[in-house]
C-alpha cells in the first residue's frame, strides 16, 4: 500500500479494500421510472408496497404509474413541469411520482402538516399547474386556485388510501378540467391516444425536496435522475449491501425530506424490496408497524425512543436486523441502549449512523453493513471525493484535524430551484474537482470515517474568538447519567456576545429541580467517560452551559428533527426578558 500523503483529496483512503467497479460504478443514464421498470423484470409478482391494509405488487404499481401518466398528459402537463404532492406517506405518492418521471415531470413533496399559507408559498415559488392533496374539501381547494396558477387539483378522499389498479376503475370524470379525485383517473387516462416518450436521461430533473429548515428557512434542491442513482449506487457499494428482494424496509419519515422518499423508499424499490410505508406514527400505532415484521428501519433517535417506550415486553422484534438513524445524532450510548433493547426482544440489530444533506440525497456517510462504527456517522461513500477543510478559508487541512466535510460525486444536486447564486455559495473547485460543502464539522480519520462535532451552521464566534460548536456539547451532555436527550443553544449576552443555554430532557424518574440543574453543570466541568469508546471528554469552561431549562420533550419541526430556531428564539426572548428587569432595577 503507497504511504499516505495525509491529505484526504490525495489519498481517497475511504476507497480502499473496495473494488474497481465498487470505486467506479456505472451510473445508468436513464429516469428512476425506466430503473425501477428494467429491474422489476426479475420481481415483478413480487410485493413492491405494504401500506396500512393494502399490498401492490410491482407490476400492479407500474401498471397504476402508466395510468396515471397518461391522465396527466391529457391535463396538459409535460416534460419539466412540476406536480406539487401534499399528503402522507401513501401508496398514491409513489405513483404520483413514477408517473411524472415516465413523461419527464418533476415532482415536488410538500409536507402534509403545512399551513395553506405555506402551500401557496411553494407553488407559487414553481408555478405548479396541478396540485394533489388528501382529504381536502371544495373551500380549501377553491383557495388554492384563486391564489395560485394551478389549473387541475387531485385529491385523495380516505376512502381510496387503500385502493389500486385504477385502470379498471370505471367513474365518470365530471369536469375533470377542474377537481378530481383518484378514482377519476383511470377514467380520464382513456381520453389519451397518443404514444408518451419514456426514454429520459440521468440528466433530467426529477424532484425536489426541502433542507430541513431546522436551522432557517427550507431551501428548495433539485435533484435528477442521475443524483438519486448515484446516491443508492454509492450506498449500497459502501456499505456491500446485497439487495435482496423481498426484504421489507420500514418508512416513517415523511416524503418531503430526502430521508423520507429519496434514500429510503425510492432506493428500496429500485433493489426489489418491499416498502412499508408509515403515513402516520404515534405512540398509539408504532406496534402496529412493528407487527409488519421489518427487516430494515428507517428512522431517527426519536423513533428509536418511541420504540423503546411503547413496544410490550413480550414483543418479538426478531425481524429486525438494521435500524438506520438519520436526522439527528445517535450518541454512541444511545446506540448501545438501543442495541441492548433490541436483543431483549430477540434481535441481533445493527444500529448506524448517518449524516447527509438534501443536496446529496440525504447521504454523505454511511454505517450500514461493514463499515459500521457507532462512535461515528460512517464511511465517506466510495465513489465519491472528500476533503476537510477550513470553513472560513476552503484551506485543504489533514486526517484528524477539525474542519468543513466537502464532497464530490454524482449524487451532488444540480441547484437550488431557480437559485444560481445560492448554489454558487455552496460550491467551489478544488484542485481540478468541484466539491459541494456540507456545513458538517469535524474530523476524518484515514479509514475514511467522519466524526462529526457540529454544523457550520450551529456555532457561534465569542468575544474571545473561540468558535462553540452546539452540537459537540449536546454530545457531552448525553453521557451525564441523568440527562436523556439535550438541545444547547446561543443565547444572547452583552459581554461574550452569547452564552450556552442548555435544554434538557432528563430521564424517568429524575425531578426537574435546582440541585440537578447544579450537578448537570458541575459535571460538564469534569471529564466524561464514553464507555462505547473508551475516551474521556472533557468540555472547555467556555463550552460549559451557562443555564440549563427543563422541557419534558424537546420540540420538532414537521421533519421530526428538533426544532433548534424555536430554542433559539425562546432563548433570546429569555436573555431580552433579563435585560428589561436589570435596567428596571
Amino acid at each position: 500500500m503507497k504511504k499516505l500523503t495525509g491529505y484526504p483529496s490525495i489519498d481517497n483512503i475511504h476507497n480502499k479494500d473496495y473494488s474497481y467497479l465498487d470505486r467506479n460504478p456505472i451510473i445508468p443514464n436513464m429516469s428512476i421510472y425506466n430503473a425501477i421498470n428494467m429491474l422489476s423484470t426479475f420481481y415483478r409478482r413480487e410485493e413492491a408496497i405494504d401500506c396500512l391494509n393494502l399490498s401492490v405488487r410491482y407490476d400492479e404499481m407500474l401498471k397504476d404509474a402508466v395510468t396515471l401518466s397518461k391522465t396527466f398528459k391529457e391535463l396538459g402537463i409535460k416534460k419539466g413541469d412540476i406536480v406539487s404532492v401534499a399528503m402522507p406517506n401513501f401508496y398514491q405518492g409513489v405513483i404520483v411520482y413514477l408517473a411524472s418521471n415516465r413523461i419527464g415531470a418533476i415532482t415536488t413533496f410538500i409536507n402534509s402538516m403545512s399551513s395553506i399559507e405555506e402551500v401557496l408559498g411553494y407553488l407559487n415559488e414553481f408555478q405548479s399547474s396541478l396540485f394533489i392533496d388528501y382529504d381536502k374539501d371544495e373551500e380549501y381547494n377553491k383557495k388554492i386556485k384563486d391564489n395560485s396558477r394551478v389549473r387541475n387539483i387531485i385529491t385523495l378522499r380516505k376512502d381510496e388510501v387503500c385502493t389500486k389498479n385504477y385502470n379498471s376503475i370505471d367513474s365518470t370524470a365530471n369536469g375533470y378540467k377542474d377537481d378530481l379525485t383518484f378514482s377519476d383517473i383511470g377514467s380520464i387516462s382513456k381520453y389519451y391516444k397518443k404514444p408518451i416518450y419514456t426514454l429520459y436521461s440521468g440528466k433530467e430533473n426529477s424532484l425536489i425536496l426541502f433542507t430541513s429548515g431546522s436551522t432557517g428557512n427550507p431551501k428548495s434542491v433539485l435533484l435528477t435522475n442521475e443524483n438519486l442513482l448515484a446516491s443508492g449506487i454509492y450506498m449500497k457499494n459502501t456499505g456491500r449491501i446485497k439487495a435482496k428482494v423481498g426484504e421489507r424496509c420500514l418508512v416513517c419519515v415523511p416524503f418531503s425530506y430526502p430521508y423520507g422518499f429519496a434514500t429510503s423508499t425510492i432506493m428500496s424499490l429500485i433493489c426489489g424490496r418491499v416498502t412499508v410505508l408509515a403515513p402516520t406514527l404515534s405512540k398509539d400505532n408504532i406496534r402496529y408497524y412493528l407487527s409488519k415484521n421489518p427487516n430494515y428501519v428507517f428512522g431517527s433517535p426519536a423513533l428509536l425512543e418511541l420504540i423503546k417506550r411503547n413496544v410490550k415486553e413480550d414483543d418479538d422484534l426478531s425481524s429486525i436486523h438494521t435500524f438506520v438513524s438519520g436526522g439527528d445524532f445517535l450518541s454512541s450510548m444511545q446506540n448501545q441502549d438501543g442495541v441492548e433493547f433490541f436483543k431483549k426482544h430477540n434481535a441481533n440489530t445493527i444500529i448506524c449512523n448517518g449524516s447527509g444533506n438534501a443536496e446529496t440525497v440525504g447521504t454523505n456517510t454511511m454505517a450500514v453493513g461493514s463499515v459500521n462504527r457507532p462512535d461515528t456517522v460512517g464511511r465517506v461513500l466510495v465513489g465519491t471525493k472528500a476533503i476537510i477543510v477550513n470553513p472560513d478559508t476552503l484551506e485543504e487541512l489533514k486526517y484528524g484535524e477539525e474542519g468543513m466535510l466537502c464532497i464530490s460525486g454524482k449524487h451532488v444536486f444540480s441547484g437550488y430551484y431557480k437559485n444560481e447564486e445560492l448554489t454558487k455559495s455552496t460550491k467551489f473547485i478544488y484542485k481540478g474537482t468541484e466539491y459541494y460543502k456540507t456545513g458538517n464539522i469535524g474530523t476524518l480519520d484515514t479509514n475514511g470515517y467522519f466524526t462529526l462535532t457540529g454544523r457550520s451552521s450551529r456555532y457561534y464566534i465569542r468575544s474571545d474568538l473561540n468558535k462553540v460548536y452546539l452540537e459537540h456539547i449536546q454530545n457531552v451532555l448525553s453521557l451525564i447519567d441523568v440527562v436523556d436527550s439535550a438541545v444547547v443553544v446561543p443565547k444572547p449576552d452583552k459581554d461574550l456576545l452569547f452564552t450556552n443555554k442548555a435544554y434538557v430532557v432528563l430521564k424517568d424518574g429524575v425531578l426537574p429541580t435546582k440541585e440537578v440543574s447544579d450537578y448537570i453543570i458541575n459535571t460538564c466541568y469534569k471529564p466524561l467517560y464514553n464507555s462505547v469508546t473508551g475516551e474521556a471528554i472533557q468540555l472547555k469552561p467556555y463550552e460549559v452551559p451557562e443555564s440549563i431549562t427543563f422541557l419534558d420533550e424537546l420540540p420538532r419541526t414537521k421533519a421530526d428533527k428538533v426544532d433548534y430556531k424555536l430554542l433559539e428564539e425562546r432563548a433570546k426572548k429569555e436573555a431580552d426578558i433579563k435585560v428589561k428587569k436589570r435596567e428596571l432595577k
